[in-house]
Formats: structure tokens, C-alpha cells, sequence
């Protein structure tokens, strides 16, 4: 399902795709709903729902949630909001909500991955995180 760069594929330098990587993966399936606007205009609005298994790595960094054309573009505004059907999510809040502007430019995806017990996201790219995207 991930677009990312993984060793020897090529990528599309103007496809940009967002990934989204709950704590707990499968036991997170349908209990969080996730809205994601990209420069203001909705792109997913959805439950939650993964298919990483052990030895399954396709979804290893996330669901992907949308995949869009960079064109000329070197930073999107990203508004993510994340929420829970259960009482899990953040340390007990039911809803998260976040905007932020990130650099895309040279990379060909991110993947947001939360911390619940620290209750704040990370963002993985090759860029800045490339470790996140290596396999042994």
C-alpha cells in the first residue's frame, strides 16, 4: 500500500504520498477516525485500518491516506485530525487535531506515527528519519 522509496524501487519525483502509523497497529482497526486536508482541501475522511502482520511488511509504515501530485510545490500545510471511538487515544482526549507545514521537495512520502503514552505525533521521512525506513 506505501508508496515510499524502499531500496531499490524508483520513485515519482511529483507524487507525495501521507501515511499514518497508530501505536498498536491492528488493535488500533476501526477505533480512531481520521480527517487529513492537504492545503486546505479534504483528502480522507475514514476509520483507521491497517494489515501489517508479522511478515507482512507492505503496511509496515502506516495506511496510506492520500497520495497527491506535487507539482511545484516544496511545502504543504497538513491539518490532521485523529478521533477515537474509544478512550485510548492521547492520553484520554477523544480528539486530536493539528496543522503544520512540512518540506516535501525531496522526499517521496511521510509517515505520522503517534506516541500515546507521550500523547504528541512524530513525522518520519527519508530525509530526516531515514533510519524509519530501513528494513534488516
Amino acid at each position: 500500500m506505501s508508496s515510499c522509496v524502499k531500496r531499490g524501487e524508483n520513485s515519482n519525483q511529483n507524487s507525495f504520498s501521507i501515511l499514518i502509523a497508530l501505536k498498536g497497529e491492528e488493535a488500533r482497526n476501526g477505533k480512531d477516525y481520521i480527517k487529513l486536508w492537504v492545503d486546505d482541501t479534504l483528502k480522507f475522511s475514514g476509520s483507521y485500518h491497517i494489515r501489517y502482520s508479522e511478515g507482512d511488511l507492505d503496511d509496515i509504515w502506516g495506511m496510506e491516506i492520500a497520495s497527491i501530485n506535487k507539482g511545484n510545490k516544496s511545502k504543504i500545510k497538513i491539518k490532521l485530525k485523529l478521533i477515537s471511538l474509544d478512550s485510548v487515544l492521547f492520553l484520554g482526549k477523544r480528539i486530536v487535531d493539528t496543522t503544520f507545514n512540512y518540506d516535501i521537495h525531496n522526499i517521496p512520502c511521510i509517515s505520522i506515527a503517534d506516541i500515546r503514552y507521550r500523547g504528541y505525533f512524530n513525522v518520519f521521512d527519508t530525509i530526516n528519519s531515514p533510519e524509519h525506513w530501513k528494513i534488516e
